[in-house]
C-alpha cells in the first residue's frame, strides 16, 4: 500500500511495465498543493525529454508523463496552461500522450472558459505567425467551450495567412453550428476557390443549412471518453504489458531519442544522419 506522495512519485517516475493504478489514484485523491502542481507541470513540459524520462537500464522512454497527465485530470490549474500547450510545439509524437493531452485541453477549457481559451487563441496565433507545422491543432478542442464574446476573435483567426491547420480549425467551428460562423464561412469561401479548404468550407455551409443529411455533429473528446480513467486505460493494458516503450510501439524512433545502436548519441545525430 502506498503511504506517501514521494512513494507514488517514485513509482510513476520509474515504472516501465504495466499501468500504476494505485499510485495514480493515490495522487489523484491528494489535496491541492504547490508541490504536486509543480510535479504535474514538469512532467507535461518534459514529456519528450530523453534526459529526464529515458531509462538507461531498459533503453526506452518511460511513460511517466502520461501517468502524470492522468493525475492532472483531478488537479486542474492555470499553472498547467503553458506546459500543456508546449506539448503541441514539439516534433515528437505519441498517440497516447496526444489523446490524454486533448482530454486535458477540454477539461481546462470547461473549468477556465475565459482564461484558458484566451491563452489558446494567442497560442494559435503565435504558431501561425511562425508558420509552424507542429501539432498545435490538438488545442483546438478548447473552442468547444468558448463563450459568446470570444467568437469575434475566433473567427478572425480564419483570415490568417500560412495557417497550416486551417482545415482542422474549420471542422471544429463547423461542429459548433453557429449562425455567425455560417456567415463567416460564406464570406471566406470565394478566397479559397480551387483549394481543398473550399471543400471543407462548403461542406460545413451545407451542413449548417441542412443540406447534408448524413452530417453528424462532433463533440469534445472529454465528453466522449469514459470519465472514469481506469475504464479507458484498462482497454490499453496490452500496450504496457512489456518493457518495450509504448512511445515507440509503432516501431518509430523519434529524432531526439537515444540512438538504438548504443552510440550514446541522439538518433538524428547518428544512424538517422547516416541514412541521409
Amino acid at each position: 500500500m502506498i503511504q506517501s506522495k514521494e512513494q507514488a512519485y517514485k513509482i510513476l517516475d520509474t515504472q516501465v511495465k504495466g499501468i500504476p493504478y494505485e499510485a495514480i489514484d493515490f495522487l489523484r485523491n491528494q489535496e491541492e498543493s504547490e508541490e504536486l502542481t509543480k510535479k504535474l507541470a514538469f512532467a507535461l513540459k518534459n514529456a519528450y525529454n530523453g534526459k529526464i524520462y529515458y531509462s538507461e537500464e531498459y533503453r526506452v522512454m518511460l511513460p511517466a508523463p502520461l501517468w502524470y497527465a492522468v493525475v492532472a485530470e483531478k488537479h486542474l490549474s492555470e499553472d498547467l496552461f503553458e506546459p500543456l500547450l508546449e506539448l503541441f510545439t514539439t516534433e515528437e509524437d505519441w498517440d497516447l500522450m496526444n489523446e490524454q493531452a486533448v482530454y486535458l485541453v477540454g477539461l481546462l477549457a470547461k473549468k477556465y472558459p475565459n482564461a484558458f481559451i484566451d491563452k489558446v487563441l494567442y497560442f494559435i496565433e503565435e504558431n501561425i505567425k511562425k508558420e509552424n507545422k507542429t501539432p498545435y491543432l490538438f488545442c483546438f478542442e478548447a473552442l468547444y467551450y468558448a463563450k459568446e464574446e470570444k467568437f469575434e476573435h475566433i473567427h478572425s483567426i480564419l483570415e490568417k495567412e500560412n495557417f497550416h491547420w486551417l482545415d482542422h480549425y474549420i471542422r471544429i467551428l463547423g461542429d459548433l453550428m453557429r449562425k455567425d460562423t455560417l456567415a463567416k464561412f460564406k464570406e471566406l469561401l470565394p478566397n479559397f476557390k480551387g483549394k481543398h479548404t473550399a471543400i471543407e468550407l462548403q461542406y460545413y455551409i451545407d451542413a449548417m443549412e441542412g443540406k447534408e443529411i448524413d452530417f453528424q455533429k462532433g463533440s469534445a473528446f472529454c465528453e466522449m471518453r469514459d470519465s472514469e480513467w481506469k475504464n479507458h486505460y484498462e482497454n490499453l493494458e496490452h500496450i504496457f504489458a512489456s518493457t518495450n516503450s509504448p512511445i515507440s510501439q509503432d516501431g518509430k524512433i523519434n529524432r531526439n531519442d537515444p540512438c538504438p545502436c548504443g552510440s550514446g548519441k541522439k538518433y538524428k545525430q547518428c544512424c538517422l544522419k547516416n541514412q541521409a
